[in-house]
């Protein structure tokens, strides 16, 4: 490889990296990043898809646990920590059955397109980011913690859907919050 091929290879990396997160970051000052713009989308979907929204209590704890490590974890870590959630959610919601809720279709379908993208956008994020974050132990208890709501969704009757309707709002709160944190 000759020096110049070598020199637009590192100038097209640099700009993949810095264009990687721009997702996360506002265009300019005072403004939002598309990421909360779509988040705050996603959440009103989800607060108005269905009926009031009820609060599930049972894993707040484990919720907290995760959100209060992820807060301290390096930028990288917390922008795949982020992705890894909203892909878990997506999955969840993409692959869950729905015979049993009322909730409007058109706003659930909204909500889906928003997941996809926001999954879509940070994948492209962390393409660029080096990382071990699959032999975390956070990224193992997302993984269990989605897998096993993804199982049980299959048998949800309308009542269960909302109670995960409710830890999917929990969420992406927190994952709001987080993406706050990433300036």
């Amino acid at each position: 490889m000759n020096l110049n091929a070598v020199r637009v290879y590192c100038i097209l990396m640099l700009l993949n990296l810095a264009r990687g997160c721009m997702w996360m970051h506002p265009r300019d000052k005072g403004s939002q990043s598309k990421f909360k713009m779509v988040s705050y989308d996603s959440i009103q979907l989800l607060e108005q898809m269905g009926d009031e929204v009820t609060q599930r209590k049972s894993n707040v704890h484990i919720l907290n646990r995760l959100y209060e490590h992820a807060e301290n974890l390096q930028v990288e870590e917390r922008i795949i920590f982020i992705h890894e959630v909203i892909n878990n959610i997506k999955d969840l919601y993409i692959k869950g059955k729905y015979d049993t809720v009322t909730w409007d279709p058109k706003k659930l379908q909204m909500f889906q397109l928003n997941l996809h993208r926001q999954a879509s956008e940070l994948k492209e994020c962390i393409k660029t980011l080096k990382s071990r974050a699959s032999h975390s132990n956070w990224y193992k208890k997302i993984k269990i913690h989605f897998k096993k709501m993804l199982q049980e969704s299959t048998n949800y009757s309308a009542e269960d859907w909302e109670k995960a309707r409710a830890e999917v709002l929990t969420h992406l709160r927190r994952l709001d919050i987080l993406a706050s944190k990433e300036k």
